[in-house]
């Protein structure tokens, strides 16, 4: 459980049999989300043993199901347990002479508790096996599933409603159908109580707007969410699917949300009916359309199918969560509760009106409010889509235009991207994008991607359409399915086509690209292109070709204005007929010179061609998890513009030694690159860089040269076996740097958990800006170096689990540090008396250490909250 990063807590032999329960364990005990109890058939010979399962199973209970109690029958059965047999039961009697009845008591009543809860029984498995089994069990439990809130949220009386319907502690099985119009918040809603119910339950899962995604992908996030990463193997398409969630969930207790459901199929594709649930399962369904889950006759289901119409806010809540967008507080300024509340009054009570409205007012000036609330009381009272075009014929063209572009076709996509698309197009889209932000029409989530509420994308997609209601050929954007494809194959110029999306499989000729002089973008994972495209020069900007075929017998296919190229998890190989016609790999690849973004992720090829190096304005190149791939080219240190190198889990077992010519350079990305042994010494002249992420790699040593990076930032070695000693030149990440030390720039975080690292030089204490130091687990570091009481920046210092016997007395100089974390430090017997003078100490970890005595001075850590 170590290995794979979960923290855990357990009893040793220095914790005497029959002591009572305190100290460390009572708080390990108390802060434990998960409980393992083993019951082998020695077990209640330890009084000790049964105080601690009594104490797992009254924290159990008091914690309204955050912790949990997952037991292991090692050679006994739980009828043992449940003292039905005289294992323990004799055991136990004899025990009240000694402890009195009342205590053995609690003991018994505890173990029949334990018992009844699932749990695993060895039943002649190899030792290896079983630990596998638990170990993915307690992975899947922690697994973080809780659901992002937006920042701006308002309680509404619709949740109480919602949980009264669900009865999470009734045992049978119900279906709670949330329905009302597009963005009325009933996806927030589902996320709230998801959030609230979700300790409660097993297994969980929030499959998020289903209707835009493949459904077996979505059946496979089922069954991956609930029953571990493995148990969608196998599945082909969304009959096995079916047939494995029924089998798997049948006799589990689950909480599941399906969002965003427009069509039956796709609820009877992941929660068909009741019996593919254990009882005591709870299923959420959100939808704007109730007749979507209605049966044939058009009527609810049986009476586990319970639905719940969301209504409009209150005046009260609207108006609050009007003042969080227009004025950033909970309720308007006081000479502006009248103007509010008319606008309110005017748009309706929808979350989502209110906040892209309200947004549209913080970001305007007094003066022109009177001429916007006219315009909105214009509109039909209560209509989403008129108020929000208010919001939306307030941009300007390009605005408008890079708007439609990300509702039709970018959202999903990695905004840097799609920057230098529209730059590519001669558009400036950096303080557009802003003002779309603003006015809250579109988000940029946690990954740096493109985000709209589902009635702005379709409102924006709506637009497209109105553009020519009769031909879809002749609007900006078009989707291609069974429905549309007469238009693709026509023989009329489309000439206000810009994006084109294919949902089908289908061949592209040159006579259909050839009809479409304006096409920038397209997309499409079944798409291909087929003949001789001698006298058609495509003008794509942006190609997403996922999954293409190894088979591609196009000729003279030419896309040198190509800016981002997305061939990731394709089938293809160096040998690909594709590389040499879209001038792209081998040879002839130098010729895409307005290629950004190269994406190659997950290919099975071998080498990259020395003609890389003519892409002058490639910035990002994925090459992760091409496991073939051993070496770069040379030329790779041609790629002046490269800001960012991504080889995780590759099999790159050098670099070469060009690399030191990329002076943009920003991230080089080299986790989990078990044959990278070393670095080359050029890599010090990388004087961009600003993350080095070498964790879990073949790294032994860094080169010396590694203290001229002056601007970087972060320096990830975890889990790098291999790495014994950290040269001195580390310490000149800084020192190297002109001007005094105080005012330089240098690193942020050093992460070197788990790793073989020994010695921490002397010269460390020159990171003045060090925030984040990391040597947990590190079983080779015995002490610091006394200069460690110079990272006068320093926030966090992690030793748990370390070698560590002893801290050096200047650690008390380090005023900033609010968390010291030595648990499990076994060594340590210690603490310096310097350590009074942290006054800045929020967290101190001692738990399980060697520690035995307190200095006095423990009592000036004035702002201490945890002590453990």
């Amino acid at each position: 459980m170590v290995e794979k990063g979960i923290r855990v807590f357990k009893d040793n032999e220095e914790l005497q049999v029959g002591q009572k329960i305190g100290g460390n364990l009572l708080q390990a005990l108390d802060n434990t989300q998960i409980y393992i109890p083993i019951f082998s058939k020695g077990f209640v010979s330890s009084v000790w043993c049964l105080r601690e399962v009594a104490h797992m199973v009254d924290c159990t209970l008091k914690s309204d199901g955050k912790k949990e109690i997952l037991p292991i029958f090692f050679d006994v059965k739980p009828v043992d347990v449940k003292l039905i047999t005289e294992l323990y039961s004799n055991v136990l009697s004899e025990y009240e002479k000694k402890y009195g009845p009342a205590e053995v008591t609690l003991w018994k009543a505890a173990l029949r508790e334990v018992a009844t809860r699932a749990g695993w029984e060895r039943k002649g498995e190899e030792y290896g096996e079983l630990i596998k089994l638990i170990v993915r069990e307690v992975l899947l439990k922690l697994k973080v599933k809780s659901r992002d809130l937006p920042y701006h949220l308002v309680e509404v009386d619709d949740q109480k409603d919602i949980e009264k319907l669900l009865d999470v502690d009734f045992d049978g099985i119900r279906f709670v159908i949330i329905h009302g119009t597009g963005g009325i918040g009933k996806s927030t809603l589902a996320k709230v109580i998801f959030n609230r119910f979700l300790p409660k339950f097993n297994y969980s899962s929030f499959l998020e707007v289903v209707q835009h995604q493949d459904l077996l992908e979505v059946q496979k996030k089922l069954l991956s969410d609930t029953l571990g990463l493995t148990s969608a193997d196998g599945i082909h398409d969304t009959h096995d699917g079916i047939h494995r969630i029924r089998n798997g969930l049948s006799d589990k207790k689950v909480l599941v949300v399906v969002d965003n459901v427009d069509e039956k199929r796709q609820l009877e594709s992941l929660a068909g009916s009741c019996d593919w649930f254990g009882s005591g399962s709870r299923i959420m369904v959100t939808v704007r359309d109730i007749r979507v889950v209605l049966n044939d006759d058009k009527q609810m289901r049986p009476g586990n199918y319970l639905a719940h119409s969301v209504n409009e806010m209150s005046l009260y809540r609207a108006i609050q969560l009007f003042s969080k967008h227009a004025f950033r507080s909970d309720t308007p300024p006081e000479n502006c509760y009248d103007f509010s509340k008319e606008v309110v009054l005017s748009i309706g009570r929808l979350p989502l009106t209110l906040e892209v409205v309200g947004s549209l007012f913080a970001g305007m000036n007094r003066p022109k409010w009177d001429k916007t609330l006219d315009d909105l009381k214009q509109g039909p009272p209560n209509n989403v889509r008129e108020s929000l075009m208010i919001s939306i014929n307030k941009l300007n063209t390009i605005e408008k235009a890079i708007f439609l572009d990300i509702a039709c076709f970018c959202i999903g996509e990695d905004n840097t991207y799609v920057d230098y698309m529209w730059r590519s197009s001669n558009h400036s889209p950096r303080s557009a994008i802003d003002v779309l932000l603003l006015m809250s029409l579109i988000k940029i989530d946690g990954h740096n991607c493109f985000w709209m509420h589902d009635e702005v994308r379709d409102l924006g997609r709506y637009i497209v359409k109105e553009e020519n209601f009769e031909d879809a050929g002749k609007r900006r954007w078009m989707w291609i399915d069974e429905n549309t494809l007469d238009i693709l194959r026509s023989d009329e110029e489309k000439g206000a086509v810009r994006a084109l999306s294919l949902g089908i499989s289908h061949d592209l000729t040159s006579k259909e690209i050839a009809y479409l002089p304006k096409l920038r973008f397209l997309g499409g994972q079944g798409l291909n292109f087929v003949g001789d495209f001698k006298n058609v020069r495509p003008n794509l900007r942006w190609l997403s070709w996922h999954d293409c075929s190894w088979e591609f017998s196009a000729t003279n296919l030419y896309l040198e204005n190509l800016v981002v190229l997305d061939l990731s998890g394709s089938n293809i190989t160096y040998d690909w007929g594709g590389w040499r016609q879209i001038k792209e790999l081998p040879d002839s690849i130098g010729e895409i010179e307005s290629l950004v973004k190269l994406d190659l992720r997950l290919l099975k090829i071998f080498v990259l061609p020395d003609s890389i190096g003519r892409l002058k304005n490639l910035k990002h190149l994925f090459l992760s998890d091409c496991k073939n791939m051993l070496q770069l080219p040379e030329s790779i240190g041609e790629l002046e513009s490269l800001v960012k190198l991504d080889l995780e889990s590759s099999g790159i077992s050098v670099l070469p030694y060009s690399i030191g010519k990329l002076k943009n350079l920003n991230h080089l990305l080299l986790s989990y690159c078990k044959n990278m042994l070393l670095l080359p010494e050029s890599i010090g002249e990388l004087e961009s860089l600003v993350k080095l992420d070498l964790e879990s790699s073949g790294i032994s040593v860094l080169p010396y040269s590694i203290g001229k990076l002056k601007n970087l930032n972060r320096l990830l070695l975890s889990n790098c076996k291999n790495m014994l000693q950290l040269l001195e030149s580390i310490g000149e990440l800084e020192s190297l740097l002109p001007e005094s030390i105080e005012e330089l720039e240098s690193l942020v975080e050093l992460d070197l958990n788990y790793s073989g690292i020994s010695v921490l030089p002397y010269s460390i204490g020159k990171f003045k800006n060090l925030n984040r130091l990391f040597l947990s687990n590190c079983k080779n570091i015995l002490q610091l170096p006394e200069s460690i009481g110079e990272l006068e920046s320093l926030v966090e210092l992690n030793l748990s689990c370390s070698g560590i016997f002893v801290l050096p007395d200047s650690i008390g100089a380090l005023k900033n540090l609010n968390r010291l974390l030595l648990s499990r430090c076994k060594n340590l017997h210690k603490l310096p008396d310097s350590i009074g003078k942290l006054e800045s100490m929020v967290e101190l970890d001692l738990t399980f250490s060697g520690i035995s005595v307190l200095p006095n001075s423990i009592g000036k850590l004035k702002n201490l909250k945890t002590f453990i």
